[in-house]
């Protein structure tokens, strides 16, 4: 293979492996259409809305005096001034002073105002004074029902409370939901932790997992929790890993979510027919590698197509530390995959379930990590620990073994078609 740079942070790190296969990024950058500009895309599909009415005529048939758009928060790569560009132009300027962003945080850390200017673009100045971060912890979180599965939803009082309730975001991969989109902005976007407990607590079923949405408990709770405050409007894109604009799909949830996973499948999933001894993969950099909580996904997606005892190679910045509470106190806790799944079982806490997905890896492969975390730390949870993907790669005999890169982790899912 010629010489190829992987993501790591906001830099890349020059790579060159004698015939290496790189496993995604000449497929993406295949599949992907660009022969659009991306608002003039997202423009086209706000005029012909699946299963609803435009946004300008449901303004004009209920007056509004509040509309919340809620939007995704800074560990997404939704390209939200975008859309919000061309929302904001559907809806017309009469209600521009109508309008609140509501930041969907689930139980992620608030964003920094840096990260919102990131987000928000020339939209962080013009709704300052509207603009809210979901907390999922907040004492006014409004009760909408109880779920089939016995999940209580609280949601966001200012969500609920709105005349018009607009949804953005991008449909992605997610590992135990099957997919990011459409529900998952409510559940757990703009849900109470409580809520968002119990619903991830189902992630041990065996169908709660990536790319998968046929019987798995995760999203079916999930879509029926948003039914209970469902959005008036949905705005949903499909990104490629580098970030292109793939297409758009507006209108009722449940339909652009369908639309969207049909097009996301078939971009992110990859069939891989032979399994690798040594698998580099990026998390795809900044912000998907912000911290380790966060580049994990990139593990889950990818160490399926890795051999028995054979080695995945994390490459991750990780700047911002582990980045939960909860998945450190776990991987300090709990040293084997078997006290990790007894754990979860009985005693779920989330942050905890990215403990078990890890633990259930390394019981199944060596892992190592190259990234800025503490390398004592990583050590004592038995991970090979480096600075650099050069010393990760020290003692690998290049000639002798089958090799592998991913350079978008968290955006390919390689799914193995022989064991």
């Amino acid at each position: 293979m010629t010489k190829i740079q992987i993501p790591y942070g906001t830099k890349q790190i020059d790579l060159n492996i004698e015939d290496a296969e790189l496993l995604d990024a000449e497929d993406v950058d295949s599949r992907r259409t660009n022969n659009i500009e991306g608002l003039d895309v997202i423009k086209q599909t706000l005029s012909a809305p699946l299963g609803t009415k435009r946004l300008r005529e449901l303004g004009a048939s209920k007056t509004p005096e509040k509309i919340v758009i809620v939007v995704d928060d800074h560990t997404r790569e939704a390209p939200t001034e975008k859309m919000l560009d061309a929302l904001l132009e559907e809806i017309g300027e009469e209600y521009k002073d109508k309008i609140m962003l509501l930041v969907a945080c689930g139980t992620h850390e608030p964003p920094t105002e840096e990260d919102l200017k990131r987000i928000l673009g020339k939209y962080f100045d013009q709704y300052k004074y509207t603009l809210k971060i979901h907390d999922c912890d907040a004492n006014d979180l409004v009760y909408v029902g109880t779920t089939s599965r016995g999940t209580s939803v609280r949601l966001n009082r200012n969500y609920v409370d709105a005349d018009i309730k607009i949804l953005t975001g991008d449909i992605t991969l997610h590992y135990y939901a099957g997919f990011g989109g459409g529900r998952k902005s409510i559940l757990p976007g703009i849900s109470s932790r409580d809520t968002i407990q119990k619903n991830h607590a189902l992630l041990v079923d065996e169908h709660a997992r990536t790319a998968n949405l046929e019987q798995n408990p995760v999203h079916l709770d999930m879509s029926e929790a948003a039914s209970f405050a469902p959005p008036d409007f949905t705005l949903n894109i499909v990104a490629a890993g580098n970030g292109d604009l793939v297409d758009a799909y507006a209108g009722e949830m449940n339909k652009v979510f369908s639309k969207g996973v049909e097009v996301a499948k078939d971009l992110f999933c990859r069939d891989v027919p032979d399994l690798f001894d040594v698998l580099i993969v990026s998390a795809g950099g900044f912000p998907k590698d912000r911290n380790l909580y966060q580049a994990t996904k990139a593990i889950e997606n990818c160490y399926r197509v890795v051999a028995s005892g054979g080695k995945l190679i994390l490459v991750a910045e990780c700047r911002e530390g582990i980045g939960d509470k909860y998945f450190d106190a776990w991987m300090n806790d709990y040293a084997t995959y078997e006290e990790a799944e007894a754990a979860i079982r009985t005693n779920f806490v989330l942050g905890g379930h990215k403990a078990f997905y890890m633990r259930n890896v390394m019981n199944l492969l060596e892992l190592s990590i190259v990234s800025e975390l503490d390398t004592h730390k990583l050590t004592t949870w038995q991970i090979k620990a480096y600075k650099s993907l050069s010393e990760a790669l020290a003692g690998v005999k290049k000639d002798k073994v089958k090799i592998g890169i991913v350079e978008k982790g968290v955006d390919t899912l390689l799914v193995p078609t022989r064991r």
